[in-house]
C-alpha cells in the first residue's frame, strides 16, 4: 500500500505540475496575443499621430520662414532708419556750423558798421567844426 500512495501522491503532483504548466503556456500564449494586438494599435496610434503632425509641421516651417523674412525686413527696416537718423545727424550739425558762421559773419559786419558809423560821425563833427570855424 505503501507504494499505491507513493504513485498517487506522484500522480496528483504530476497532474498539477501538468495544470500548472497548461496555466503557464495558456498565459504566456494569452499575453503574447495581448501583446500583439497592443502592438498594432501602437503602430495605429503612431501612423494616426504622423498623419496629424505633418500637416503641423509644414505650416510651423511656413511659420518659421515667414518669421525670418520678417526678421529680415525689420533688420532692413532698422538700418534704413539708423541711415536716416545718421542724416539726421549730419544736417543738425551742418545746420549748427552755418548758424555758427552766420553769427560770426553779422557779428563782423555789425562791428564794421559800427565802426564805419562812427567813422563817419567822427568824420562829420570834424566836418562841422571845421566848417564852423571859418
Amino acid at each position: 500500500m505503501a507504494d499505491q500512495s507513493w504513485v498517487i501522491i506522484l500522480s496528483v503532483g504530476f497532474f498539477i505540475m501538468a495544470l500548472g504548466f497548461s496555466a503557464a503556456i495558456f498565459f504566456l500564449i494569452y499575453a503574447s496575443l495581448e501583446i500583439r494586438r497592443a502592438a498594432a494599435a501602437f503602430r495605429e496610434f503612431l501612423k494616426d499621430t504622423e498623419d496629424k503632425i505633418e500637416p503641423v509641421l509644414k505650416e510651423t516651417e511656413q511659420t518659421l520662414k515667414s518669421l525670418r523674412k520678417v526678421s529680415d525686413d525689420v533688420g532692413i527696416a532698422t538700418g534704413n532708419v539708423r541711415e536716416l537718423s545718421d542724416a539726421a545727424y549730419e544736417i543738425t550739425e551742418n545746420v549748427k556750423a552755418l548758424s555758427s558762421i552766420v553769427h560770426n559773419v553779422r557779428e563782423g559786419v555789425s562791428l564794421r558798421v559800427f565802426g564805419i558809423k562812427a567813422g563817419v560821425k567822427a568824420a562829420l563833427e570834424v566836418l562841422i567844426k571845421q566848417l564852423s570855424s571859418r
